[in-house]
Order: C-alpha cells, then structure tokens, then sequence
C-alpha cells in the first residue's frame, strides 16, 4: 500500500534511506549519508511538517506494517518533480520501485501536471550515471540536459535530467472557414488532436 508518510514513520524512512545506499557508493554520486536529512532521525524530525519535508511531500510504500521505500515529491506549476526515491536494500528488485513510480506518475496525470520530472547524477572522474540511470530509461524518461549545482561540485558529480510526459498534449488547429451561421458569423471549424509532442 502507497499512503502519505506521517512524523511516526521517520525511523523507518531512516532505516530505507541507510540500507537503500551506502557511503561507499555514493562516493561522485550524492553528498555522503551524514549531510542528508532523510539519513539522520534528529535532522529529519526537525524538518517534518506534516506529511512534508520543505516543500516536498513524502509518500510511503508499506507492507505488513513495514514502510519498505519512499519518494519525496514536489508539485511545480507543470510537472511533479520525483526529488528522490528509496528502496530498503534487501527489498530493491521486486518491483516496489517502479510501484513508487507508477503511484508518482498517477499523482501528477490526476492533477492535471503534463510531466515528471527527476534527476540522477553522474560521476565527474568516471563520466559513469548512478545505477538508477538504465531504470529511468526503461520506465519511458528522456533526458533532458545535464548540468553541474553547487553540491555536485563539492561531491564530484553532474545532475542528468529526466523526464516523462504522463499527460497528452492537445493540440487546436484551425481548418477551412465555416458557412455562416444564423447570425451572420463565418468562424473557423476547429479541429483537435493528439499532438506527439514530448
């Protein structure tokens, strides 16, 4: 079951959050474990607001009582950004991930945002993206650029942008002027269509 998160699941959200990555893995990939707030039960209890951390609200994925991953999600004025997501290491590749996702991509269609957006980050010494790369192309993400943030450059790595189009776009054209009506009136005929624009 996928729900809102509550102030009672951080120390679970910390548990997901320390097995999902180590230290050792994350070295040109994240900042360490001990600067992040959802590796630290004080730090994130300070930031807690309700199902919130700062402007991003976090989603639960829980089975028999456990919480097994997590998203932290933004809504923004034409996209929900999925800021991160997390899977407790001895439960990464059954799926719940892309559940997290799958539930994340409703979120947004149900609220009328045209896109999801992410990012990833990738290796400055190695020029390798994080191991969530391939998963985010296999869910439908394109990349859309690549750029350096101040914390990439204190920990040696450049953020790859993705994102998915979960809405259509509708597009209005124009056609052959229309008989006039009762009135007098010559309008235009509209049509409308799927437009595959990304």
């Amino acid at each position: 079951m996928i729900r809102p998160a509550t102030k009672d699941d951080i120390p679970q959200l910390v548990w997901c959050n320390r097995t999902a990555k180590n230290d050792n893995g994350l070295v040109g990939y994240g900042p360490p474990l001990g600067k992040r707030v959802f590796a630290d039960e004080d730090k994130l209890r300070s930031n807690w607001h309700e199902n919130h951390v700062e402007e991003e609200f976090v989603y639960v994925f829980e089975e028999d009582g456990r919480v097994l991953a997590y998203a932290q999600v933004r809504v923004d004025p034409d996209a929900v950004e999925l800021d991160n997501i997390d899977v407790a290491g001895e439960h990464q590749r059954k799926g719940i991930g892309k559940a997290m996702v799958d539930f994340v991509e409703s979120l947004a269609k149900n609220s009328g945002k045209h896109y999801v957006t992410l990012g990833t980050s990738r290796n400055i010494k190695t020029g390798k993206p994080w191991k969530s790369y391939s998963f985010w192309l296999r869910l439908g993400y394109v990349v859309d650029g690549e750029t350096q943030t101040e914390d990439g450059k204190e920990n040696g790595f450049t953020e790859i942008r993705f994102r998915k189009r979960v809405l259509p776009q509708v597009c209005v054209h124009a056609t052959r002027p229309a008989q006039e009506n009762k009135q007098g009136f010559a309008g235009r005929q509209l049509s409308m269509h799927m437009c595959d624009v990304w």
